[in-house]
């Protein structure tokens, strides 16, 4: 045995010790020495004014992620608190962050004023189809004016983002107007899905500036040998562009996608403004109260149709936060 370990020893790839880690040790029933804390050495390395700075820096940065997450939170908790209340605790005045009898009166309520399960479905498709329709016309354009050269092109971009700069409710008569004799003819199509669909697919949808402007900096960033590659290879503009560039860009895609999802669930100026008919989420959420007299209830329910509203994206964030921020990183940082 020790022949076979000193010829092993010779080695040079071997003969070094690796050491084990300590939960190894552990396992392995040997005593483990830790080193020791050496007081004086922490001293001169922390009592200073390097380390004082540092410390004053870690504290600030808790005391912002906990005011931020206070800000962003806080809303949330109180709507979860006042949808498990009953009644009689909404006007308890004892009564702060937990419930003094609970119930599930609100989200029952609400759910039935606001027909959920029918407006949620038609919601998830319009919006499922609006983003689709939104995220094609993004990689397109945001191509296009990343990778070509055409006269205009500059002045083009900035009107795309000038249209995030203007109001909707500037261009909501002229909208209303073209919309309800469309091309010229009799034809209404407001109170339909029409109008947001024709919007998202002409570019002219909500936020899609934003879209645009998030696919143009991540195209920017990607590397010019890709595309040369596949020229050379002899993939033409449309062949490179949907085998080589877009999946490259899956994570933005998502984070875009994701974007013009959760803006038009939560729209109330261009749904109200041209889906006035429809039976959805955002339009119902205003009429949710419209039965009810007592003010404390009616402030209840709309908190409970609120939080109805938003528990399914936070479900769909859950999922696709690892894309989102990996996308965010990407976005703009690159030129």
């Amino acid at each position: 045995m020790s022949e076979k370990t000193s010829f092993l020893s010779k080695i040079p790839f071997l003969g070094k010790k690796r050491k084990k880690s300590f939960m190894a040790e552990m396992r392995s029933g040997n005593k483990v020495q830790r080193e020791k804390f050496n007081w004086a050495t922490w001293k001169r390395r922390n009592l200073n004014l390097n380390g004082l700075g540092k410390g004053i820096w870690i504290l600030l940065r808790f005391v912002i992620i906990v005011g931020i997450s206070y800000m962003i939170l806080y809303p949330f908790f109180v709507k979860l608190v006042v949808a498990l209340s009953s009644t009689e605790d909404i006007v308890d005045n004892t009564v702060m962050y937990v419930p003094r009898q609970g119930s599930t009166y609100f989200i029952e309520r609400a759910m039935l004023n606001m027909n959920y399960w029918t407006a949620f479905w038609k919601t998830a498709g319009m919006s499922l189809m609006v983003a689709i329709f939104q995220l094609f016309v993004a990689a397109v354009s945001g191509y296009g004016f990343a990778r070509f050269k055409f006269k205009g092109k500059d002045l083009l971009f900035v009107i795309v983002l000038l249209t995030l700069m203007i109001p909707a409710q500037t261009i909501q008569l002229p909208l209303s107007i073209r919309f309800s004799h469309f091309l010229g003819s009799d034809i209404n199509l407001v109170g339909e899905m029409w109008p947001v669909v024709i919007l998202s697919a002409t570019g002219l949808g909500l936020k899609s500036g934003l879209y645009i402007y998030l696919m143009r900096q991540f195209f920017r960033g990607l590397p010019k040998e890709l595309e040369n590659s596949a020229y050379i290879d002899g993939a033409g503009f449309f062949r490179t562009f949907f085998s080589i560039m877009l999946p490259n860009a899956a994570n933005m895609m998502i984070t875009v996608f994701l974007f013009a999802f959760t803006w038009q669930w939560t729209d109330t100026t261009y749904n109200s403004m041209l889906l006035r008919n429809m039976e959805i989420l955002s339009i119902k959420a205003k009429i949710v109260a419209s039965s009810i007299t007592d003010e404390a209830q009616i402030a209840a329910i709309n908190d409970t149709a609120c939080l109805l509203i938003i528990f399914p994206l936070l479900i769909v964030f859950l999922f696709a936060q690892r894309y989102f921020i990996q996308s965010i990183e990407r976005s703009g940082l690159v030129e």
